[in-house]
């Protein structure tokens, strides 16, 4: 999720990026997918591999990018604002 969540986030000049809006945006998208529960290293490394198919990935980027518009419309108000977001 974060992956995505980094290599989306260039899309949305405008969004705020601090550590607030950022875990609403992923917080928002993890609600709104199927959750995925491993309990073993194999299980891990199987799920990687699901993961990777198109149309998850495609859930997942939908879902963050409907994330990023309402966060970037109404962030809440504890948000730290432009200013906070991460260098480098």
């Amino acid at each position: 999720m974060t992956r995505e969540y980094e290599r989306l986030v260039p899309s949305f000049p405008g969004f705020c990026g601090c550590e607030t809006c950022r875990d609403d945006v992923i917080v928002f998208a993890l609600n709104r997918i199927p959750p995925h529960y491993v309990t073993q290293r194999r299980g891990a490394v199987l799920q990687h591999l699901k993961m990777q198919r198109d149309q998850e990935l495609a859930d997942i980027s939908v879902a963050l990018l409907e994330g990023f518009r309402r966060v970037q419309k109404s962030p809440r108000a504890d948000h730290r604002g432009p200013a906070a977001k991460p260098t480098g």
